[in-house]
């Protein structure tokens, strides 16, 4: 599966790949939010009733209000997009409080807030390049800086449910683990159970 990057406008090229990440603009919020209520349906439809997605679906305005206060705050948000320009994955990262160090002298710890991939995508290499984007948000550079050659990365850490082994997997297979023991979920998502993992920032990037 051939991959690539572009910018919003920039026109494709005969020959070029099947799948685009860039990041997404505030005029990109509504439809790659509602990529993302599409794909609940897909990855938890068995867990949830018709109702809750139909709640959700029904404050797309105000979602898309949130992030975009989110955005302005230095939440960055990537999507990818297929030939026609139509939204098949996303994620974001809040890249955490990076003017203090903690006790270890590492920055505080970012945190990959979602990542998700339609179905038909999944399995193409998206949802890598999406984590890799984000990833490199956390850590601009993919090694500490040169002229402080001892200057840790930033921890990542995400929350996944307990029952949802696909990506369970392909978050441990890009370096984070598991932390503590799975939590109870409330509100809406009352009945599940989320766990906390996360990547070390003395990893390899």
């Amino acid at each position: 599966m051939r991959f690539g990057r572009r910018r919003r406008g920039e026109p494709r090229t005969p020959g070029e790949s099947r799948y685009y990440v860039r990041a997404a603009d505030p005029a990109d919020l509504p439809a790659v939010l509602a990529m993302k209520l599409a794909s609940w349906r897909e990855a938890y439809g068995e867990l949830r009733d018709a109702e809750f997605f139909d709640r959700a679906e029904a404050t797309l305005e105000q979602q898309v209000e949130h992030w975009a206060g989110l955005q302005h705050r230095g939440t960055g948000m990537w999507l990818a997009e297929d030939l026609t320009d139509r939204v098949v994955g996303m994620a974001s990262l809040d890249p955490g409080e990076t003017g203090e160090l903690g006790e270890s002298g590492a920055p505080g710890p970012a945190q990959l807030t979602t990542l998700y991939v339609l179905a038909e995508a999944q399995g193409t290499g998206v949802a890598d390049a999406l984590l890799r984007a984000a990833l490199n948000h956390a850590a601009p550079s993919l090694t500490p800086d040169p002229a402080l050659p001892d200057s840790p990365l930033p921890d990542v850490v995400l929350t996944v449910l307990e029952n949802n082994p696909r990506a369970i997997a392909f978050y441990t297979r890009h370096g984070f683990e598991q932390v503590g023991e799975p939590t109870e979920m409330t509100g809406p998502w009352a009945g599940l159970r989320e766990i906390r993992m996360v990547r070390r920032g003395d990893r390899s990037w």
